[in-house]
């Protein structure tokens, strides 16, 4: 009968032959395995004859840089790596916790070990990913850094707080402050306070997304300079992985240059239009001339009748008041025509309401001896429309084009000319159309009209900036849009080609005044 001793140990034995854990037992003075379970003789692909006969040394090969077991027991060492060899040489790498056990005078090694080859190669690759990545987020960083220092537009970044994380060179030339000197540091640290606050107050609209992105103008400091620059700011927040804002991102771009030209080419706008105005005012004399010309012959001839029949005797009241009246209704003519001519040039740019018809007529009235001896016939088509807007403008843009029109019928002969004026209201535009039959412009020439200078005259006939003039007026002062086109049409049963310009304008005849 077995005895519970006897029954312990072989269920001992049992168990640890079974476990899932690589078990051997090394006799340390004859450097051989006196012991080796299921698992580790499976492993290493030897049967239990065969790993009783091997040294130990050729089966196993310290990772640790200890020459032996018993080495790493003098270090107190109870958990070690080392390499172990199959039969058919293949390595593994175990992992082993090591107890050391004395009997009879013979050192003893208990090893219960763990195959972490695949775990240390999984482990390797990963570390070699992971540095990798590092290595690739390293390249990417200097990628990133030179992009923005090779970047000629200026570059900052800052966190939620408004503190700068970083810039870029073009940033550092436009305000004159290295990088070093903003890390950390809010815009009241390095700039003048009434930028500062300018900035500060446009950085919390982004941060807290009432503007995202944002586009505002403003003005930068140059500290080394110690000058201002005119800029435009982009501005946008930057989120984390749960879309939280965590700073923004700001681009800068100096517009000082561009404001310098376009007051530069405010100034030349304002000589052109000086000009086109001078011009104008010497076609309005030579008309006022032609109109005076009747009425002062009227005048002179009056007078001189007042004067002979007084001298014969023959001056009656009722002769002389019909007399008086045709001076003084010459006289008004003569005045209503100074009046024109003077309201014309005023130089105003408040706006009003007005009617339509009546800047019309006034530009009319301006041009008729032209019309007259240019045998020139208007066909008027034009509607009561109420318009809020720069009257003189208006007719200035009108007057040129008129002129563009009647200089048009002298490049050719023709049986009729024409100048249709039509004015309507539409969609709360005022449309004004102005078309002749004058065989229209030239294909090759029609969308240059509106350049400055361009002219078809002779230099002694024009300067080439009257439409120019009208477009600039059109667009930049009424707030309006003109163009021109090439059409055939019918008048009178009779087909016509000619030009016509088109101009729309807001009527705004409800602003307040």
């Amino acid at each position: 009968m077995n005895t519970i001793k006897e029954i312990d140990l072989k269920l001992f034995f049992n168990l640890i032959n079974k476990s899932n854990d690589m078990i051997s037992i090394y006799n340390m003075s004859k450097s051989k395995i006196i012991y080796a379970n299921k698992t580790f003789l499976e492993k290493l692909k030897y049967t239990n004859e065969e790993i009783l006969e091997i040294d130990i040394n050729k089966l196993r090969e310290s990772i640790d840089d200890k020459e032996c077991l018993v080495e790493v027991l003098l270090h107190d060492k109870i958990t070690n790596l080392a390499n172990f060899y199959s039969k058919n040489g293949e390595k593994f790498i175990f992992e082993s916790n090591i107890t050391h056990y004395y009997q009879n005078n013979i050192d003893y090694i208990i090893c219960i070990s763990r195959d972490i080859t695949y775990k240390l190669k999984k482990e390797k690759k990963l570390k070699e990913t992971i540095e990798k990545n590092i290595q690739d987020m390293k390249n990417q960083e200097i990628f990133l850094n030179t992009l923005l220092d090779s970047n000629p537009t200026s570059i900052f970044y800052k966190d939620k707080e408004g503190k700068y994380l970083g810039c870029n060179k073009a940033w550092e030339k436009l305000t004159g402050i290295k990088i070093e000197s903003i890390l950390g540091k809010s815009v009241f640290d390095i700039a003048p306070k009434d930028i500062a606050i300018i900035y500060h107050e446009q950085d919390q609209k982004v941060l807290n997304l009432e503007e995202n992105p944002q586009i505002y103008q403003s003005e930068v400091y140059n500290k080394e300079k110690n000058c201002r620059f005119n800029v435009i700011f982009y501005k946008s927040a930057f989120f984390d992985t749960n879309n939280n804002v965590l700073g923004l991102i700001g681009v800068v771009i100096d517009i000082t240059d561009i404001t310098k030209l376009e007051e530069e080419q405010k100034e030349k706008d304002k000589l052109l239009y000086h000009k086109s105005k001078m011009e104008a005012m010497g076609e309005m004399i030579e008309n006022i001339a032609h109109q005076w010309r009747q009425p002062l012959s009227t005048i002179t001839t009056t007078a001189s009748g007042i004067k002979l029949k007084k001298e014969f005797g023959i001056l009656s009241d009722e002769n002389l008041n019909e007399f008086i009246d045709i001076i003084v209704e010459t006289s008004q003519h003569l005045s209503n025509t100074i009046d024109d001519f003077r309201n014309f040039f005023k130089q105003t740019k408040e706006k009003n309401l007005f009617k339509i018809k009546n800047s019309l007529k006034k530009a009319l009235n301006l041009l008729s001896p032209k019309f007259n001896n240019k045998d020139i016939k208007i066909i008027e088509n034009i509607e009561e429309v109420e318009i809020y807007s720069l009257q003189n403008e208006l007719i200035h843009v009108i007057l040129n084009i008129l002129n563009n029109a009647i200089d048009a019928f002298d490049e050719g002969n023709f049986e009729k000319k024409y100048i249709f004026i039509d004015c309507y209201e539409k969609n709360d535009f005022l449309n004004i159309e102005i078309k002749d039959n004058a065989k229209g412009i030239k294909d090759e020439i029609i969308d240059r009209i509106f350049e400055p200078y361009f002219t078809t005259k002779h230099k002694s006939q024009g300067t080439g900036i009257g439409l120019y003039m009208s477009q600039e007026i059109v667009t930049k002062h009424l707030n309006g849009s003109i163009e021109v086109e090439k059409v055939n049409f019918s008048y009178k049963d009779k087909n016509y080609l000619g030009s016509k310009f088109i101009i729309k304008l807001p009527i705004n005849k409800y602003e307040d005044i």
